[in-house]
């Protein structure tokens, strides 16, 4: 999204030698300063509402606060369209102040003409953002783990005494996996799971690319019913992404004490994908659910 500052000219013709509305860097009037800032289009996952009510286990948060309530760190990269070069980098750094919207701070002196903008927010390194040196893709998953919620805004900026006001909206990358185990023996107290075939990569055009596989562990702290959340990427196929899940009953997790069936089932970018594991003390037995637009789906007939 962009706001532009209207411009109108009205300059009898008899007086066209002489520039009385148009700025020219030399010129001793001072030109209108580039003026960009970044709002967030992605608060709230699209369907939080559905998830808060149907499960309780995510809520849907203030849209009003300040930018930094909901990012933190931002890193973003100027661009100059006709030739190529990079204008400017500004490494990942800490937002401050209470604003409604953060501030990009651009040079003072640069000149008109057409530039690209590239930000990266929501992230606490900049190694998804390096691997490559290309600036203006991210990897997702890089080594196989769950990485950050991260955020991206690409804006193309015309700049001339017409044009210096522009505001860019962050959008969420990745959606998110939220896993309910219920019932489970109280020794059981620590997970791991696999999701694979999830994208790899993301470019400043929105366009998704490569496969990754992605690994996390956590510790439930000894109790039957636990919920874990993992930041994941939209699957890379269509035929979606499988989850395979183990669990343990000793911290050094050589020796699964239940594994539980694969499920495959399909991320989306900002949106909740939730599955209910629900295990049955008298047959050891897990059923698997998966909440779905009309309420929770059990999963049967997958694979061993």
């Amino acid at each position: 999204m962009r706001t532009k500052t209207s411009c109108y000219r009205l300059i009898p013709l008899l007086l066209s030698a002489v520039v009385v509305s148009s700025c020219i860097r030399d010129d001793i009037q001072p030109c209108p300063p580039l003026q960009v800032m970044i709002d967030i289009q992605d608060k709230n996952y699209g369907n939080i509402d559905f998830v808060e009510q149907q499960t309780g286990l995510d809520h849907r948060i203030d849209e009003t606060l300040s930018f930094r309530s909901y990012i933190q760190k931002l890193f973003y990269v100027l661009y100059d369209l006709e030739t190529g070069e990079t204008v400017m980098v500004r490494h990942l750094h800490d937002v401050t102040g209470d604003a409604a919207m953060a501030t990009v701070y651009l040079p003072e002196d640069l000149p008109f003409g057409r530039y690209g903008l590239m930000v990266w927010g929501n992230i606490n390194s900049e190694e998804g953002i390096l691997y490559d040196g290309r600036l203006n893709t991210y990897a997702l998953h890089m080594g196989g783990i769950e990485g950050y919620d991260v955020y991206m805004a690409a804006e193309e900026l015309l700049y001339d005494e017409c044009h210096y006001e522009y505001v860019v909206k962050l959008m969420r990358l990745k959606g998110k996996l939220i896993i309910q185990a219920e019932g489970f023996p109280d020794e059981i107290g620590w997970s791991q799971k696999v999701v694979s075939d999830v994208m790899g990569e993301v470019d400043h055009e929105l366009r998704y690319s490569g496969s990754e596989d992605v690994a996390t562990q956590r510790t439930w702290g000894k109790t039957s019913t636990y919920a874990s959340h993992t930041y994941i990427a939209p699957s890379a196929s269509e035929r979606g992404s499988t989850v395979k899940a183990q669990l343990y009953d000793t911290p050094d997790m050589e020796r699964s004490a239940i594994e539980l069936q694969p499920v495959t089932t399909t991320f989306e970018r900002n949106e909740i994908t939730v599955l209910r594991y629900v295990y049955d003390a008298e047959t050891g037995t897990t059923d698997v659910f998966i909440l779905m637009d009309d309420g929770w789906n059990e999963i049967i007939n997958l694979e061993n």
